[in-house]
This record gives C-alpha cells, structure tokens and sequence, in this order.
C-alpha cells in the first residue's frame, strides 16, 4: 500500500483507546501490543499481547464507529497505519482486498476463543503455561532481542488471573523444566513444543 504510514510507539503509549474513532488498520512491524478490554461496567483488563506480523482495528474497515477495545504498546513498536479512507474504496473495488480483510476478522475471531479457552483452564500451572505460549507467539515469532520478550509477572498475572507471586514460582519451574528463559521483565521461549503440550495436555499436572 503506497498511502501506508509507519509510526513509532514508545512502551506504555496508547495506540488507540476504547471510544475512538475507528479511523483505520494497523500492522505491527516489530515490538508487542497489549490488548485490554472488557464488559462496558468492568474496568479494562490486559487480555493478550500482540507481536510482529499481526494486524488490528478491523473494525475500522467493516462498519466504523468507535473503538470497542484498548491497543497499548508493551514494547518499543514499529507499526504501519493504513488510513480507512484509502482501504474502504480499495475493498469496493477490488474483491480480492475484500476477502483479506475477511480473513483477518476470521483470525480475531479465532484469537478470541483461543483466549476464551484459556482461561477456562481450571488448573492454575496449565493456564499460564497456555497464556505464556499464546502471548510469546507460539513459537513463531522471534524476539527483537535476543534476551526474549518484554514481560512482566503482572502482565502475566492480569492475563491468566493469578497473583504475582504464583507467576513467579510457576516461571520458576518453567525454567526449571527447560521450557523458557526468565531474565528481568523478559521471557524467551526455550522448547515452545514442550510448554504448548504440558498447557494443553490432559495428563497430571
């Protein structure tokens, strides 16, 4: 898309808060996106963190209006912003443009049963071994730094509702177990397969 524009977003900055207007799509060249959302009477909660290659704001492109969930930079992020006003009319136009975006609706609805299904894990140590693996990509995407990606305990606690203090001893076995790297408010992915098959395993945790 010639009309692409590339923006920067320090750690912490708000790329779009609920009640904006939805304005266009956004991509994510390299860094993390926190997503936080929520019932309208809840107050928001972080619910997943977005890495390199994954896009947002969908709903800018299918019916307008305000903005349904918060985007937060987790890291520092590059990130490319295609204005609706140059997608709509390529959509109208070009049918091909039309089912991608089609696709990346199906793949946030795919995201948010995954998440759903998370959290539905009743065993503590499985539910953030399935959150850690879901937020650090799954595998398929490779940290900007080497020393692995930017998180902390209470981000991993808000996301698979535990304290602070059971992140921290479950990390520890995690290490433990070969599965990750913990340094100072990062996470690098060791043996995603083995992490991903004691998440979702059936046998006793």
């Amino acid at each position: 898309f010639n009309d692409a524009v590339v923006l920067e977003a320090r750690p912490g900055t708000f790329v779009y808060r609920r009640d904006d207007q939805s304005n266009g799509l956004y991509g994510i060249v390299s860094g993390a996106i926190g997503i936080e959302g929520g019932h309208r009477r809840q107050s928001p909660l972080l619910g997943h963190i977005m890495r390199s290659g994954e896009w947002f704001g969908i709903k800018a492109l299918l019916h307008g209006g305000p903005r349904e969930l918060t985007y937060r930079a987790i890291e520092p992020t590059r990130l490319v912003f295609i204005a609706r006003t140059r997608l709509v009319p390529l959509m109208q136009k070009d049918p091909t443009v039309a089912v991608r975006v089609g696709q990346l609706a199906e793949i946030g609805n795919r995201l948010g049963a995954w998440i759903a299904r998370d959290l539905l894990t009743p065993d503590a140590s499985r539910r953030l071994a399935a959150v850690l693996y879901r937020v650090l990509g799954a595998g398929e995407v490779e940290p900007d730094d080497p020393s692995g990606f930017w998180l902390t305990h209470q981000q991993l606690g808000e996301m698979a509702n535990l304290s602070r203090h059971h992140v921290g001893r479950k990390l520890t076995s995690f290490e433990a177990a070969g599965w990750i790297a913990c340094g100072y408010n990062r996470v690098r992915l060791r043996d995603a397969e083995a992490l991903a098959a004691f998440a979702y395993g059936d046998d006793e945790a």
